[in-house]
C-alpha cells in the first residue's frame, strides 16, 4: 500500500516538474493563471496515463509516454503560449534531462537501503528541491537563452536532445545501457566530447563578432570624444557671432565705403573674412544636448556636400550621461548607412528624415531614406555578404541592446526604415 501511493506521488511529482520546467524555462510567467493552466494540463495528461496503462499495460504505456505526454506538451507550447516549435521541443528535452538529477539520487538511496519506498521519497523529495532552484535561479537564464536566435537555439538544445534520444534508445525500448556494451556506455562521453566542440566552435564565432563590434564601437566612441571637444570651439563661435551680429552695421559700412572708393577687391576680400567667421559656427542647436547637436550639425554639413536633403525633426531635453556617447554612436552609424544608400541611388531626388523624441520616458529614434536595392534580412536584421561591411548595423543592435532599447528594421515601397526605442 505505501509502495503504491509512493509511487503515484512519485509520478504526479514528476509528471508537474516536467510540464512546469518545460513552461518556465521558455520563459511563462509563473503567475497564478498559469500555474492553473498548467495544472489543468498535468491533470489531463494524468488521465491519459492511466488510460494506456489500461489499455496498453505499464510497459508499453511507458514506451509510449514520449507521444502521450512530451508530443502534446510540446504541441501546447506552441499553440496555447505561441513558442516556436524548435525552441519548445528544446525546452522539453531539457526537461528531461532535469529529471534525471532526481533519478540519481534515487537509484543512490536504493543502492545504500536496497528498499523501493526509499528510492520514491529519495526522487520526490529531489523532485521538490530541484524543481524551487530552477525556478529561483535558472529559469531567467533560460528565457533569455530561449529568446536567441535559433542557430543558438541547435547548440543549446544539442546534448538534451539527443540524451533524450539515447536514453529512451538505451533503457526504454531497449535494455542495451545495461548490457555491458562498451560502445553503449561509452556513447555519451562520444556525444558530449561533440557538443563541446561544437560549442567551442560557435563561442568562438560569437566572441570574434563581439569583439568586431566592439573595436568599431570604440573607434566611434573616439571620434564623438573628438566632437566633445569641439563643443568648446562652438561655444565660443557662438560669441563670436553674437559679436559679429552687433557689429554688422560697421561691417556693411565699411563694405559700402571700399566700393564707393571703387576698391572692388578689398570689398569682396572683406566679405571672404567676415563669411569664413560665421561659417566657424555652424553648429545648429536642434536641442539642449551638445553632443547630439554636434553629431546632427557635422551630418547635415556631410548630406548637403553630397546633394543630399538631411530633414531633422528633434524634439528632446538632454540625454543622460550614461545614454549620451552610446546613443550618438547609434545615430552617428543609422546617418553614415543612410548617407552611403543614398549615394547609391541613380535618381536626384536623395532625401532623409530624422526623427528623435521622447515618448513616455523612452527616447524615440526614427530615419527614413529611399533604397534602389533591398537588403537581405536575416531575423529581421539587414545583412551584408560584403567584407567588411555591415559593421555598422551590428554596432547599432549591440549599442541598443546595452541601452536595453529594441531596434526594429523594414524597407516598405523601396524606403529603408529604422526605428529604435530606449
Amino acid at each position: 500500500m505505501l509502495l503504491s501511493l509512493l509511487f503515484t506521488i512519485h509520478y504526479a511529482t514528476t509528471l508537474m516538474f516536467g510540464i512546469y520546467i518545460s513552461a518556465f524555462f521558455l520563459g511563462v510567467k509563473q503567475n497564478r493563471k498559469n500555474i492553473i493552466t498548467l495544472m489543468g494540463f498535468c491533470a489531463l495528461i494524468g488521465i491519459l496515463h492511466v488510460i494506456c496503462i489500461r489499455m496498453a499495460g505499464t510497459v508499453t504505456s511507458y514506451q509510449l509516454y514520449p507521444f502521450s505526454t512530451h508530443l502534446p506538451l510540446i504541441l501546447f507550447l506552441v499553440l496555447y503560449y505561441k513558442y516556436s516549435l524548435t525552441a519548445s521541443c528544446i525546452s522539453v528535452f531539457s526537461a528531461y534531462l532535469c529529471c534525471q538529477i532526481s533519478n540519481w539520487v534515487g537509484l543512490l538511496a536504493l543502492r545504500l537501503t536496497d528498499l523501493m519506498e526509499w528510492y520514491y521519497i529519495a526522487r520526490i523529495l529531489t523532485t521538490i528541491v530541484v524543481f524551487f532552484l530552477l525556478c529561483r535561479f535558472v529559469c531567467r537564464t533560460t528565457e533569455a537563452i530561449f529568446a536567441k536566435k535559433e542557430r543558438g537555439l541547435y547548440l543549446f538544445g544539442f546534448l538534451p536532445m539527443l540524451y533524450y534520444i539515447f536514453d529512451y534508445i538505451a533503457t526504454k525500448y531497449t535494455d542495451l545501457l545495461y548490457s555491458g556494451s562498451k560502445a553503449a556506455t561509452e556513447f555519451m562521453g562520444f556525444v558530449y566530447c561533440i557538443g563541446y566542440l561544437l560549442f567551442l566552435l560557435v563561442y568562438f564565432r560569437e566572441y570574434e563578432s563581439k569583439q568586431e563590434i566592439r573595436q568599431y564601437g570604440e573607434l566611434l566612441e573616439m571620434h564623438l570624444l573628438s566632437i566633445q571637444n569641439e563643443i568648446s570651439q562652438m561655444k565660443h563661435s557662438q560669441k563670436k557671432m553674437v559679436i559679429l551680429r552687433h557689429d554688422m552695421r560697421h561691417h556693411l559700412d565699411l563694405i559700402l565705403t571700399q566700393l564707393q572708393n571703387g576698391n572692388t577687391d578689398a570689398a569682396i576680400s572683406y566679405i571672404q573674412d567676415v563669411s569664413g567667421t560665421y561659417d566657424e559656427a555652424l553648429i545648429t542647436a536642434y536641442c539642449k544636448n551638445d553632443m547630439l547637436n554636434s553629431v546632427i550639425s557635422i551630418y547635415q554639413m556631410r548630406f548637403s556636400d553630397r546633394g543630399i536633403s538631411l530633414e531633422c525633426s528633434i524634439s528632446v531635453g538632454g540625454l543622460l550621461s550614461d545614454q549620451e556617447v552610446s546613443f550618438c554612436t547609434i545615430l552617428s552609424n543609422a546617418l553614415e548607412n543612410a548617407m552611403h544608400a543614398l549615394e547609391k541611388l541613380k535618381t536626384k531626388d536623395k532625401w532623409a528624415k530624422l526623427t528623435i523624441s521622447n515618448k513616455d520616458n523612452h527616447l524615440l529614434l526614427s530615419l527614413e531614406n529611399p533604397v534602389e536595392q533591398i537588403p537581405v534580412f536575416v531575423d529581421g536584421i539587414p545583412v551584408s555578404r560584403k567584407n567588411r561591411h555591415g559593421i555598422g548595423i551590428k554596432s547599432m543592435v549591440y549599442y541598443t541592446e546595452k541601452l536595453h532599447g529594441q531596434c526594429h528594421f523594414s524597407v516598405t515601397n523601396h524606403r529603408f526604415v529604422l526605428k529604435i526605442i530606449i
